[in-house]
């Protein structure tokens, strides 16, 4: 009688022992939770969760950048008229290509950081954000206007320091280093030192906005919305099949042809989720930049560039 008293005791607790990991399931709870968390995903690690595939796997990376070292032999820079510089990021994995990186004249690219100095002074309470603020931000994007341009920089001066002075140092606090700016738009000299990036700057600042990560997210998403409106779209966006959008801003002068873009070829112009945080990069979205100087011929760059932004796209959306 005791054996069979032992031997029932047996089986219970070799059936509480399933029940408890679940029917069905021989794993440990464990590995259980692990497979839960990759279908939700998220992983849990020391500080809270974390989101699964926000570091991209090191040989994914490493296969987009010999994609992007191979495109760069492929862009044939040195048969196009004067010079040109070229930047491209994938904004999956963060690979990146600067082909001829230079400071160089920005033209109407400049603007750009003009928009950066205005929402870090908005953030910083020196600047209210008021509908006219807005009306002259998307007029300065959208449709380039040197005027909306020069009334943002006059409102960024205070306590001595000039509004073009703003906009350099903001710049250079959030890394871009090669930025100038000591003009007004619309002066037009030839001093190439006076409105002054380079193509890696350009291109940084707009993998920075896209991952919410210049002045605050909300003033990033702003960027990128106002970028999307422009419409001046025959360079880079005129390389991309027609209903791609793209976040751009040109630049012109005499001998110079610019222009800084972000290519949702992904579908998606929504860069961030629903908590309010920049979302994962999507595959397909990328940022190219070209910049040139010493042009003789506009109409000819500009199709050189749209050529070169086909070559890109076809590189990333394989």
């Amino acid at each position: 009688m005791a054996a069979v008293c032992v031997a029932v005791a047996v089986v219970v607790a070799i059936l509480v022992g399933i029940l408890g990991r679940g029917i069905g399931d021989g794993r440990p709870e464990a590995d259980r939770s692990g497979v839960a968390a990759a279908r939700t995903g998220q992983a849990t690690g020391a500080g809270g969760p974390l989101v699964r595939g926000a570091v991209p796997a090191a040989d994914e990376r490493s296969a987009a950048q010999r994609r992007l070292d191979a495109l760069g032999g492929r862009l044939g820079l040195d048969t196009y008229q004067g010079t040109w510089q070229v930047y491209i990021e994938d904004l999956v994995t963060g690979a990146s290509l600067a082909v001829g990186d230079h400071a160089a004249y920005a033209a109407s690219v400049i603007k750009l950081y003009v928009m950066l100095a205005v929402f870090q002074r908005i953030a910083d309470g020196a600047l209210a954000d008021t509908p006219q603020v807005e009306r002259l931000l998307e007029q300065m994007v959208t449709v380039s206007s040197n005027e909306a341009t020069n009334t943002l920089v006059r409102m960024l001066a205070s306590d001595g320091e000039r509004g073009f002075d703003v906009v350099t140092r903001v710049a250079r606090e959030h890394g871009f280093a090669s930025v100038n700016l000591s003009q007004w738009l619309g002066v037009l000299d030839g001093d190439v030192q006076a409105k002054r990036t380079s193509a890696s700057d350009a291109g940084r600042f707009l993998a920075a906005a896209y991952r919410g990560q210049l002045v605050s997210r909300e003033a990033s998403e702003r960027m990128i919305g106002l970028l999307l409106g422009q419409t001046r779209r025959a360079k880079i966006p005129g390389g991309v099949p027609g209903g791609v959008a793209v976040a751009n801003k040109t630049g012109e002068a005499a001998g110079v042809d610019n222009d800084a873009a972000i290519v949702f070829g992904s579908g998606s112009t929504d860069v961030f989720d629903g908590t309010g945080t920049a979302a994962l990069g999507r595959r397909g979205d990328y940022v190219l930049i070209v910049m040139t100087e010493g042009i003789a011929d506009a109409e000819a760059t500009r199709a050189a560039i749209r050529s070169l932004s086909a070559t890109v796209w076809a590189t990333m959306e394989t």
